[in-house]
């Protein structure tokens, strides 16, 4: 897991931000994909969130696997094994959740899937160490401080990273980025 989980890292860290997609067409998917990559964002996520048809994002994850193969891909607000199973069999390059689901965590590490899981608390972050994890995802980062909460969490985890999201838009996503503890950021202001 190791290799592949630092391969991801390296290129969320060079990809600009990750944009977060919601849709379960997979033309929509496409053909944000296309306009992203001409922007310069190279990762994406599709939300497995707010829609009753999961196999329409398991379709746009395998159309943006097959049609804009650059685009690094992911699936987002996997809330179980279950999902994660579909997300990594449709295509996905990583998993990205809302919370820190144990069992969801476990079955990616067992699979050496690369998984950032959503943390809020140091409780938490720390729950993602025992996994042997070290990029985390921050959710919902401004409700919690935002920089300010970054700054804090530097001193105690000096080694995680988070991809931060929640409040992250256009306006305060550089601030974001100036954190030394940020690896990148994700949100849907990517896709406008």
């Amino acid at each position: 897991m190791i290799k592949k989980y630092e391969t991801i890292k390296n290129l969320l860290s060079t990809s600009n931000g990750i944009a977060v997609v919601q849709t379960t067409l997979p033309s929509q998917a496409v053909f944000i994909a296309k306009k992203l990559l001409e922007k310069g964002v190279r990762a994406m996520e599709i939300a497995y969130r707010d829609c009753e048809n999961y196999d329409g994002s398991d379709e746009c994850i395998r159309a943006v696997v097959d049609e804009v193969p650059e685009m690094l891909i992911g699936a987002a607000t996997i809330t179980n094994p279950k999902l994660a199973k579909r997300a990594i069999k449709a295509g996905a390059r990583f998993i990205l959740t809302a919370g820190f689901n144990q069992a969801t965590v476990r079955y990616c590490v067992r699979k050496s899937f690369p998984i950032f899981p959503g943390v809020s608390t140091p409780g938490e972050i720390e729950q993602a160490m025992m996994f042997g994890l070290d990029t985390l995802k921050l959710f919902p980062v401004k409700m919690l401080g935002g920089t300010d909460y970054l700054k804090a969490l530097n001193g105690p985890y000096p080694d995680i990273q988070f991809i931060v999201t929640g409040g992250v838009n256009a306006e305060n996503a550089e601030e974001y980025k100036k954190c030394p503890n940020v690896l990148c950021v994700s949100g849907s202001f990517l896709c406008k």
